[in-house]
Order: structure tokens, then C-alpha cells, then sequence
């Protein structure tokens, strides 16, 4: 795994959960190096329109253990 790549999250752990995030939600590794068995990944969240009327996303970011990731789509 490795900086920009999509993952999915396979397992639910009350870490996760406490953060908003469960089983089968998808983001992007945004800081690939691992860190004590953990990566962050910006897990996507809702869309939304901004007061100038531009349709966003908010984003929750997680630290992640990597071995409850599963990549989806490689950053090549």
C-alpha cells in the first residue's frame, strides 16, 4: 500500500467506529508510510453544497491498520 491508493475497509474495530467509519467504507491513503502498523486514510464522507454553491465532500480521517485494508485501486 502505498500513498493515493483507495482502500476498503474489511474489518470493524471500535476505534472505527467511534470515528463515524465501519466495514466496507472507502477512502485514499493520504500518508502512505506506515506508522506502528498503522496508515491515515481520508475516508469519504458526504456531499455537500458550500454557500457559493459548489458541491463538496467532507472527509474523515482515520489512522487505519493496515491489515484491516484492502486496496481497491492501485496509485501507479
Amino acid at each position: 500500500m502505498k500513498e493515493l491508493d483507495r482502500v476498503e475497509l474489511i474489518k470493524d474495530r471500535a476505534e472505527y467506529t467511534k470515528r463515524g467509519i465501519k466495514s466496507g467504507a472507502k477512502g485514499t491513503i493520504m500518508i502512505g508510510e506506515e506508522r506502528n502498523g498503522y496508515v491515515l486514510v481520508f475516508f469519504d464522507g458526504e456531499y455537500y453544497r458550500n454557500e457559493e454553491g459548489f458541491l463538496l465532500m467532507d472527509e474523515i480521517d482515520v489512522g487505519v491498520r493496515v491489515e484491516d485494508l484492502k486496496v481497491i485501486s492501485d496509485n501507479k
